[in-house]
């Protein structure tokens, strides 16, 4: 059901409405009792002070409460909900028998009868009840909401950003780019165009096919990498090298991590043929390490979409990190690796 275009659970609702009527029940009993056996005088101003602060005070034990709940308890759940009435309640009485005695001595300076005056006071307690009720039940529902708000912009983030990504793989200078090595090998080399074809068909086929999905095992992703990387052989000759040590191939990954890693390490550090630039990828238990020596290029426009989307999708989807370390030297990513789906 929903209540001020929030979702509302059902059950929810009915707990809140069930300790409405049975705080209520009680204080219609109370008000009976007073009313035949009671001696509260209308005129003492000791009344009035103390149900004013009284009220303020319902109001301060129930955020007390919700905060110390809050800390022990991350959950959403109902039992939050009767937690924080609970505590309340008994936090409200506490306090409560504090505040009357030294109100009763002030005013009153006659002896305090603890017994009776306990009672009292939990006759109070139970009066304001329905405060802890309803005041408990809108920081929960307003908890949810706010939950389900993040929720939903989570939900949005990640398709913004996958198709950030896919736009960004899919960028018209790539294929440009690979149609003039494709046309350079059509006048020079033209018996490794088939072999161009193929792995920059299979490379486009792997970003349509793993673009939106969540995880791809890593040994496609190695497969898909050495298929990238046979296309910058074409483009760049032995510039870049990757070295590759990874022989534990069990585990999960986000599409085009290394490619984009890989990527990020060609765009922003020059090689030669002479002293090429080397990639290295490895495994430490979990993590994936991508590290190559620094041999920055003058100039660069890259935007930083690659390391961005890898450290938000990590996050959003896993709440795991993705490193990236710079050293006067190095450049490192550490990758973290899914174990199943």
């Amino acid at each position: 059901m929903k209540i001020f275009n929030q979702k509302i659970s059902l059950k929810h609702v009915l707990v809140v409405l069930a300790l409405l009527f049975i705080s209520n029940g009680v204080k219609i009993f109370i008000f009976y009792y007073v009313r035949i056996k009671g001696d509260i005088d209308f005129y003492d101003y000791y009344h009035h002070i103390t149900i004013l602060l009284f009220s303020i005070i319902s109001f301060i034990s129930v955020f007390v409460s919700w905060k110390l709940v809050n800390r022990i308890d991350t959950s959403r759940t109902i039992l939050k909900f009767i937690k924080v009435y609970i505590l309340s309640f008994i936090l409200f009485n506490s306090v409560g028998i504090v505040i009357d005695y030294t109100l009763w001595m002030t005013f009153n300076g006659d002896s305090y009868d603890y017994a009776a005056r306990f009672f009292n006071m939990l006759t109070i307690t139970i009066f304001f009840s329905d405060v802890f009720a309803l005041t408990s039940a809108f920081l929960y529902f307003r908890q949810s909401q706010k939950a389900m708000l993040e929720l939903e912009q989570t939900e949005k983030e990640k398709t913004t950003l996958q198709s950030q990504i896919l736009q960004k793989n899919l960028e018209p200078h790539f294929l440009f780019n690979n149609l003039s090595v494709l046309s350079g090998l059509a006048k020079k080399n033209p018996e490794q165009m088939e072999d161009f074809i193929d792995d920059f068909s299979d490379v486009y086929r792997y970003y349509l096919k793993h673009g939106k999905k969540q995880l791809a095992e890593l040994k496609d992703e190695l497969s898909f990498l050495k298929n990238y990387m046979n296309l910058m052989g074409k483009r760049f000759g032995n510039t870049y090298q990757i070295e590759n040590s990874i022989e534990n191939t069990a585990g999960f990954i986000i599409p085009c991590s290394l490619q984009l890693c890989v990527e990020n390490a060609i765009k922003h550090n020059k090689g030669s043929e002479g002293n090429p630039l080397l990639i290295s990828l490895s495994r430490k238990e979990d993590t994936i390490v991508i590290q190559n020596k620094l041999n920055k290029v003058d100039f660069t426009l890259g935007t930083g979409t690659g390391n961005e989307y890898l450290k938000r999708q990590y996050q959003i989807n896993f709440n795991k990190d993705v490193i990236f370390t710079e050293t006067d030297t190095e450049f490192i990513v550490e990758i973290p690796l899914i174990s199943k789906i």
